[in-house]
């Protein structure tokens, strides 16, 4: 049996849609939450026992989430709450009994990811190599490989040779798409690595109080563990194999990655239709979503690659470009709208023009009459009224 376990991390500092006022990985893209996407494809496992969702989040973000996706898929999904910022390792290390409980592999799947998962085929792969570990692997490009945990492998036998956590230059264009298999040998790997760390830290702050006061807090805190810094660097690396994954990939920090990722699930969809899991949206060409109650002037122009969301009220004339427009959300006759997250409830007037690199507009802002938004970032609950180029509004 198998049971999947999704790192959702914690409220974010970095990225910009943390502006919206709900957990990261419930962000929609393509009319789905990030995380439900990855839910979609696991379930399809044939030996999948259930759920465990992991993070520091308050509970309470997750509760709807979990009632949904228990009925939709018939899984039980649980949620393990983190009290404090434990890295991606830390939370694991903590509950390992629990989660190795009456199954034999783990599924570890970070939440700001999205791609093609082929989980069955990952599954096949780790069994038949038979080593303690699998990760997930994909090419990227030698220009966006150091944002990444590069890896190099053994091209005979697949298994892990070195492993380097955004290296400064380039190592390999082979990286770490956060997905892992785990069977119970990695228990004892993940128990050392913990055990070694407290041990050092210990140490180290007996002997060396000061460097309390010049380290960074994670590295003297012994919960905090990094499955990437910590683990992987001290495991035994010929039991460690690297699948590679042919589909598409791409991991999300920000909202430029929102609208990435948004791309490539709506091309997806459009050549999987069968895939995806929401009836209440329709599927058109050029990759275009939209929900089954949205309001549309037949005058208005969508593509590619645009999200309507339930409730939504495009007036006419309007032409809409490579943009999530999520629920609610109001434009007015005649504006134009291209690389931009429109979020719930937002009002957009009378031919305004909304365009750049990438714009995004939290819940319930107004946008007066015949204004020009270029590459800005709005929190929610704000009015805009004069033009702008560049910055946040709040």
């Amino acid at each position: 049996m198998i049971r999947a376990v999704i790192l959702l991390g914690g409220p974010s500092r970095k990225a910009s849609y943390g502006t919206y006022e709900s957990a990261s990985p419930l962000f929609p893209i393509s009319g789905v939450e990030i995380v439900g996407h990855l839910l979609n494809a696991i379930q399809k496992l044939s030996n999948l026992k259930d759920f465990v969702l992991m993070g520091y989040y308050d509970k309470k973000c997750f509760q709807h989430f979990q009632e949904k996706y228990q009925k939709l898929y018939g899984k039980n999904i649980r949620y393990i709450q983190e009290m404090n910022e434990m890295g991606t390792a830390g939370g694991l290390a903590q509950n390992l009994q629990e989660l190795f409980e009456e199954v034999e592999d783990l599924l570890v799947v970070h939440s700001d990811i999205c791609c093609d998962l082929q989980a069955q085929k990952l599954y096949d792969y780790h069994k038949n190599k038979s080593g303690n570990c699998t990760i997930m692997t994909v090419r990227v490009s030698k220009e966006d490989s150091t944002r990444f945990g590069c890896l190099i492998k053994d091209f005979q036998t697949d298994q892990l040779i070195h492993h380097a956590e955004k290296p400064e230059q380039y190592i390999s264009n082979l990286v770490n798409c956060g997905v892992y298999f785990f069977n119970q040998s990695f228990k004892t790997t993940i128990l050392n690595v913990k055990a070694k760390k407290e041990s050092s830290v210990s140490e180290e702050l007996q002997h060396q109080p000061y460097v309390k006061y010049i380290k960074r807090s994670s590295d003297l805190d012994k919960s905090y563990l990094s499955l990437e810094n910590d683990v992987l660097k001290q495991a035994e690396r010929d039991k460690i194999f690297l699948y590679e994954h042919k589909g598409f990939w791409q991991s999300i920090k920000s909202t430029i990655d929102l609208l990435n990722a948004n791309r490539l699930l709506l091309q997806y969809y459009c050549q999987n239709p069968f895939l995806f899991n929401s009836s209440d949206y329709e599927i058109k060409t050029d990759g275009v979503l939209i929900h089954k109650s949205a309001k549309i002037h037949p005058s208005s122009i969508f593509g590619s690659n645009v999200v309507i969301g339930a409730g939504c009220e495009i007036g006419e004339g309007v032409r809409i470009k490579n943009s999530i427009l999520l629920d609610g959300v109001e434009v007015k006759n005649f504006s134009f709208i291209q690389n931009s997250i429109i979020c719930y409830n937002s009002i957009i007037g009378y031919w305004c023009r909304i365009e750049g690199d990438v714009q995004f507009l939290g819940p319930c802002v107004i946008v007066d009459n015949e204004l020009f938004l270029r590459n800005i970032v709005c929190l929610q609950n704000c009015r805009v009224s004069e033009s702008q180029e560049g910055g946040c509004l709040m």
